[in-house]
C-alpha cells in the first residue's frame, strides 16, 4: 500500500480512530529511540568509567561511518 492509499484511509478514519493510530506510531518511534538512549547511556557510563578512545581511533571510526553514509 502507498502512503498516498494510507492517508486516504487514515483520512476516512474516526476521530477516535486517528488518535489510537497516532498513539500507536508515537509508540513506535519511542521503541526505536529508546533503544538509541539505552546504548547512548551505557557508552556514556563507560566513558565516566575512563574507558575512552584515543583521538586516532575516533578520527578512524568517524572515516568509516562517513564512508557508509555514502
Amino acid at each position: 500500500m502507498s502512503i498516498a492509499e494510507l492517508k486516504e484511509k487514515v483520512a476516512g478514519l474516526s476521530r477516535k480512530d486517528r488518535f489510537q493510530l497516532s498513539v500507536f506510531l508515537a509508540d513506535l518511534e519511542q521503541e526505536g529511540e529508546a533503544g538509541f538512549q539505552k546504548e547512548a547511556s551505557r557508552r556514556m557510563l563507560a566513558m565516566d568509567a575512563g574507558k575512552k578512545v584515543t583521538a586516532e581511533e575516533f578520527e578512524a571510526r568517524h572515516k568509516k561511518a562517513l564512508s557508509k553514509d555514502r
